[in-house]
């Protein structure tokens, strides 16, 4: 049985991007769908850091902009990058005109720190729970607004368009931990704010939501994909065997603390004058390096002399209940996934290339980030190119709803494996993911990977429709990293270790280059 929805604009996510999208557009009709309850594992709610703005007499939005292009390695979009400098203090006045309270003291805003940041410049909220407070406050907004309709506990799965227009979604409700009715949504414009791709990978700070669904659908819809070869590992998540792996934010280290070996010795600093300050690609190579040689790593808190637990207290929780006393204890550390500077392509106003269909958040790529994200600027640019996609959508006179297209084409048409087999199959493509396709790769690595992908594909017919989705998300990420035959940014190559000038374009490509170069290589396994 089969519901049918329409709406002059359907947004999928409910992190920051959904949200702060979704109040913009007032006084547009607007649904939005979430795969839980609002906010519910959305990786804006588990962002520690903060907001990055140039809000000192020292600091400016220019030196905020030529510290993003540093960081990116040279790929990144100087027009995206310029709007979300200069309208960050615009964003950090709306959050405060909605009842915000940023860390503050009698000289003004409390500033972080961060990797490869000029100056302080990160404003927080309760120490480390900034994602936390931030959707919090959001979604009470957004509630309070008359335009907006709710919809929890749908997992969407497709989008439905034809000659290249958007007609709407299809998906699922979740009942009782099971796939019960299709739900359909039939609108001229669909916003795909889902977040990122993070638990593809065995080691992630990601919720085991997050799996780059929007990314799957995009690709199936024929959408322009970008830079996806750029995943970038965080540092320093808690090595403690847990899953995900709880993140320990960045402005531990801006505030003193090291990275150390089982001897103590900051090797970092062999790797980069900046040590434990250094672009988190660089930290995270360093430490995985360290690792392959047989040594432990940790991070040293015990030189503190602020209170821990007040200015860290997400932390200090994870922490406690690993029984970890940071002032008395190493705490082991490992990199794991944590942010994707590619996705859908988009436009400076959030337009993918099927009509109809946009993406904010994570799961697009506006090149603000290029191949390497300067910390604090992920929430920075969820809320400005979210703001821009209202503010586009608005200008426009409202559409007439499409038709929609034969729905049948999209209902599964037999039964997937059990859950239990899935669970195995898909803790073997995260593994498969980190070990082929991580912090260091190359051209032997990445053929393994596709060998890993396509043995689970043959022994398991009828796949779950989020076994497929990883695999396919999985599959272009490892085409993308093959392509490019330099490093740069995050993605490193052992057999190609130095920057190409003549590779410094993003790459574009769609599930069809994909599909074209696995009947190529591998013709015969497929």
């Amino acid at each position: 049985m089969e519901s049918i929805y329409k709406s002059d604009v359907v947004i999928v996510g409910s992190g920051i991007s959904g949200l702060m999208t979704a109040v913009s557009l007032y006084p547009r009709k607007v649904t939005l769908v979430t795969k839980r309850k609002l906010g519910e594992m959305s990786s804006s709610a588990w962002a520690q850091g903060g907001i990055a703005a140039a809000v000192t007499k020292e600091d400016s939005p220019q030196k905020h902009f030529d510290d993003t292009l540093k960081a990116s390695s040279g790929l990144s979009n100087k027009i995206a990058v310029k709007t979300i400098t200069e309208e960050a203090l615009e964003v950090v006045k709306f959050l405060e005109k909605i009842g915000v309270n940023f860390d503050k003291d009698n000289n003004g805003f409390c500033l972080s720190k961060e990797a490869a940041h000029s100056y302080r410049r990160v404003l927080k909220i309760n120490g480390d729970q900034s994602g936390k407070f931030l959707v919090s406050y959001l979604i009470d907004y957004a509630r309070q607004q008359g335009h907006i309709t709710f919809i929890e506990d749908i997992s969407i799965d497709h989008i439905i368009q034809k000659d290249n227009q958007c007609h709407g979604i299809m998906g699922h409700i979740h009942k009782n931990e099971a796939v019960d009715n299709f739900v359909f949504f039939q609108s001229p414009n669909v916003i795909l704010a889902t977040g990122g791709l993070g638990s593809i990978y065995a080691h992630t700070t990601n919720p085991r939501d997050v799996y780059g669904e929007a990314i799957a659908m995009a690709a199936k819809a024929n959408a322009k994909l970008v830079d996806l070869e750029f995943v970038q590992f965080h540092p320093t998540a808690l090595d403690v065997g847990l899953d995900p792996a709880p993140l320990l934010t960045e402005a531990i280290r801006g505030e003193g603390a090291f990275i150390v070996d089982e001897k103590n010795n900051r090797f970092v600093f062999k790797d980069d004058p900046l040590g434990e300050m250094a672009p988190r690609d660089v930290v995270s190579r360093s430490i995985h390096k360290h690792k392959l040689k047989g040594h432990s790593t940790f991070l040293d808190c015990r030189n503190f002399k602020i209170n821990f637990e007040k200015m860290f207290p997400t932390a200090s929780q994870y922490l406690h209940q690993s029984s970890i006393i940071p002032s008395k204890d190493l705490i082991p550390i490992i990199p794991a996934a944590h942010y994707h500077m590619g996705g859908i392509q988009v436009d400076i106003n959030g337009r993918t290339s099927v009509e109809g269909l946009w993406a904010c958040g994570e799961c697009s790529s506006t090149g603000a980030h290029g191949a390497n994200r300067l910390a604090s600027n992920s929430l920075l640019e969820a809320f400005v190119f979210s703001k821009r996609i209202a503010n586009t959508i608005n200008s426009e006179p409202p559409k007439k709803g499409h038709n929609l297209i034969n729905i049948a084409n999209y209902i599964p048409k037999e039964k997937t494996i059990s859950k239990i087999r899935a669970k195995k199959y898909i803790w073997q493509l995260r593994s498969a993911m980190n070990k082929f396709v991580g912090v260091d790769r190359n051209k032997s690595t990445l053929d393994q990977a596709f060998v890993e992908f396509l043995r689970i594909e043959r022994e398991t017919s009828r796949l779950s429709a989020k076994l497929k989705d990883m695999l396919l998300v999985s599959k272009l990420i490892t085409f993308a990293a093959l392509q490019r035959k330099e490093s740069r940014g995050t993605h490193f190559r052992s057999d190609y270790p130095f920057q190409n000038k003549e590779l410094l374009n993003r790459k574009v490509l769609n599930q069809k280059d994909l599909f074209d170069y696995l009947n190529n290589k591998f013709k015969e396994a497929m």
